[in-house]
């Protein structure tokens, strides 16, 4: 067994199924259940969202320390499904650093969902959240619209921006002026509820709840960064929405 490499291809699943959406504690326990497959006698791991770390002790004695930073990445979870498979299979077959390498692999050159899914999902989310806040029938037109330029944007600017307060602040100015626009043209009626349907397409709802099943698990680190995101997302929205509103004069 190469077990600088076998480790290595552990951190690598480790740090796919982070950006996959995995809980901390998911992560870590995979990690540590994937090192005693393979017969290490030792085995420490350290997981947070942005960082990986683990030291083992092969049966020979010999140590090894890898350090994994975890950029982030677009939560999947077809992909983290098919991780969680991957690690049980690596714990019941131990396959040798090539063949463990070449099916994660396989794995990561899954097709990705096609992007009309994405729209649709995008449209019946923002346009069933405004309708539940009571929007009418022209009103659902311009959430349906503004749904699309939702997903389009964040498409656009996911590649170039990471950052949740400036991705939320740059999506949420442009379609909050979409909307006010909308409205005063007599396209809808109710910018308020428009907004407010439309706008839980940005919320990071799961960023924040893994961050306090974190915290319930003592994964303070974790939890607390999780949560940050969170808010940080939370206030780029505000403040897109906000200035919009103050140029235009309080059109809603």
């Amino acid at each position: 067994m190469d077990y600088k490499k076998i480790l290595k291809a552990i951190l690598d699943i480790g740090e796919q199924m982070i950006n996959s959406g995995a809980e901390i504690g998911r992560v870590e326990d995979s990690m540590y259940r994937m090192c005693r497959s393979y017969g290490f006698v030792r085995a420490n791991c350290w997981v947070i969202s942005s960082n990986i770390q683990a030291t083992v002790e092969t049966p020979d004695g010999d140590i090894f320390t890898q350090i994994r930073h975890v950029p982030g990445g677009e939560m999947n979870f077809d992909r983290l499904d098919y991780l969680n498979n991957l690690s049980r299979k690596v714990c019941a077959e131990t396959p040798d650093a090539p063949e463990l390498s070449a099916k994660l692999e396989e794995v990561m050159n899954r097709p990705p969902q096609p992007k009309w899914q994405h729209y649709i999902a995008g449209i019946l989310g923002g346009t069933g959240f405004a309708v539940f806040f009571n929007c009418d029938l022209l009103d659902s037109i311009v959430a349906v619209l503004a749904s699309v330029i939702i997903v389009a944007l964040g498409d656009i600017i996911g590649k170039k921006e990471d950052n949740p307060l400036i991705f939320n602040a740059i999506i949420s100015f442009i379609v909050e002026f979409f909307i006010l626009f909308a409205v005063k043209l007599g396209i809808g009626h109710h910018a308020g509820n428009i907004t407010v349907g439309v706008v839980m397409l940005l919320i990071s709802g799961i960023g924040f709840t893994n961050g306090i099943s974190n915290l319930l698990h003592r994964d303070t680190l974790s939890g607390v960064i999780n949560m940050s995101k969170a808010v940080l997302g939370a206030t780029g929205i505000a403040i897109g929405i906000a200035l919009p509103i103050l140029i235009m004069k309080g059109v809603m």
